[in-house]
């Protein structure tokens, strides 16, 4: 039996009769149509018997909720009371199919109705829901919106530290009021926070968060919690794709703050088989044509950087290249051909992955024990300032072969490009630079400036001498490490 099924059911048995039947009111209409929106916004058979059990008998005579049964009775419409029992006999194999704080998949999306359902209240205007019952709740969900209202919430740090306005009554911002009381005692009764954020009409599942603290502002009366997320790998739920790489490389990025001895202590009592985490993915009906016309378009050769697929397919033997969606399919495009492209493994990495940097070489041209620099000529910010000499990487141009060309069109020298030397990256106003630097050998040609005030060859240990733009400062640190 399908939710589909349950839901024809009330609405062909009591819905659809009375908002069919001539005599009976707006007001009650509009009650039965509230009511459809909800019926058809459920997603599981035993959360539509929940909605139903409001119904499980008739409201006392004097009760508001008698007036919708006895009009209805007036007119011979069958009743929701009517319909209960019916239902519970009809899908009484389904009615434990409820939705369960587990289903709640952290960085999936949902909507304001999947929460409002499942908390039972049906009202999705709220901004805090609790559930279960008090004080024993199970969980306390957040709706956070970041522009809208007059107290718009912020994250300060993103994705990890939120700061959360308290409910709120006319502007009163009572910590009694249940909704804060039970963010507020989270810590002593374990009640996990479900932070969800709002985007437009679609809610994010960001995570399991906890209470830190709460400020308020004396001004206005305003109140706030601090809500720190809790790391998702250590929460045994089970996660997207997206919150899996987010949250490891956060771990990471944390791992890589700590000292050199504070991570091998940590490796020597590691555990060394890993456990397992759940992780769930969405994926597209893709159409297979799309992918056999792009791959038979790309013969064998990567779209991006030209070149020939990096190794065949085992199943096969056809070169190994990925179709991509230039336009993600995630984000609204199109799963044709004019919209694919066929990369290799590094460029499709590349276009998922990358930030957005400009690349530029470096040349490390050592004569006679000393180092080549040259002074930047023009009367921009970096003018005046000592630099490696190399350029900015064309499109579908490896380093080698850009540091080859700008040291000819720079200098008017042809090298042979050496060993790799390193990196520096560095956030210009143009945008993030990643300087690539190469041992280089002069192998024809004289030294003649093009671009250049002046250049020099300098003894390493003289280097931190001269003003060398920011990009090549790390460059010129590690030549005097290295001596």
């Amino acid at each position: 039996m399908h939710i589909n099924d349950a839901i024809r059911f009330v609405v062909d048995e009591v819905e659809d009769p009375a908002l069919e039947h001539p005599d009976l009111e707006e007001i009650y209409k509009n009650k039965v149509k509230r009511s459809k929106i909800i019926v058809h916004r459920i997603k599981k058979i035993g959360d539509l018997y929940r909605y139903l059990m409001r119904f499980e008998s008739v409201p006392p005579v004097g009760d508001p909720k008698r007036d919708l049964y006895d009009r209805f009775k007036e007119l011979n419409l069958k009743t929701y009371e009517d319909l209960y029992s019916e239902f519970v006999q009809e899908f009484a194999p389904y009615i434990d199919d409820v939705t369960v704080l587990d289903d709640f998949v952290i960085g999936k999306e949902y909507t304001s109705w999947d929460i409002s359902i499942f908390a039972q209240t049906y009202d999705t205007q709220s901004g805090i829901y609790l559930i279960g019952k008090e004080p024993n709740y199970q969980a306390v969900f957040v709706k956070a919106t970041f522009e809208e209202g007059k107290y718009p919430n912020e994250w300060l740090e993103p994705n990890n530290l939120l700061k959360y306005y308290m409910y709120s009554a006319k502007n009163k911002f009572n910590t009694d009021y249940k909704y804060n009381r039970a963010i507020l005692n989270s810590n002593i009764t374990n009640t996990p926070i479900y932070v969800f954020q709002k985007e437009g009409t679609r809610l994010f599942l960001k995570g399991i968060f906890r209470y830190e603290k709460n400020e308020h502002n004396p001004d206005d009366g305003s109140r706030w919690f601090i809500l720190q997320k809790v790391n998702t790998l250590s929460t045994e739920k089970i996660m997207t794709d997206e919150e899996y790489d987010q949250e490891l490389q956060k771990q990471v990025n944390q791992s890589k703050r700590n000292t050199k001895k504070d991570r091998k202590l940590r490796l020597a009592n590691a555990k060394r088989v890993p456990g397992k985490l759940a992780v769930t993915s969405t994926q597209f009906n893709r159409n297979p044509d799309v992918i056999a016309e792009v791959l038979e378009r790309a013969d064998g050769v990567c779209e991006k950087c030209l070149k020939p697929a990096p190794f065949l397919r085992a199943n096969d033997f056809t070169p190994y290249l990925e179709v991509h969606h230039l336009k993600p399919l995630a984000e609204g495009g199109e799963d044709t051909v004019s919209n694919a492209v066929a990369l290799c493994p590094n460029c499709h990495r590349e276009y998922h992955h990358a930030a957005d940097v400009i690349s530029v070489t470096a040349g490390i041209i050592i004569e006679d024990g000393k180092v080549l620099i040259a002074k930047r000529g023009g009367d921009d910010e970096c003018a005046g300032k000592w630099e490696f000499p190399g350029g900015k990487v064309k499109a579908n141009e490896t380093y080698v072969k850009a540091l080859r060309r700008e040291l000819q069109e720079e200098l008017g020298i042809k090298v042979r490009v050496s060993k790799y030397f390193g990196e520096s990256i560095f956030k210009y106003e143009c945008g993030v630079i990643r300087l690539m630097a190469f041992y280089v050998k002069k192998i024809a040609g004289k030294y003649d400036l093009k671009v250049h005030e002046e250049m020099k060859f300098v003894s390493v240990n003289k280097l931190d001498g001269y003003n060398f733009l920011p990009a090549d400062i790390p460059i010129v640190q590690k030549l005097i490490k290295n001596g």
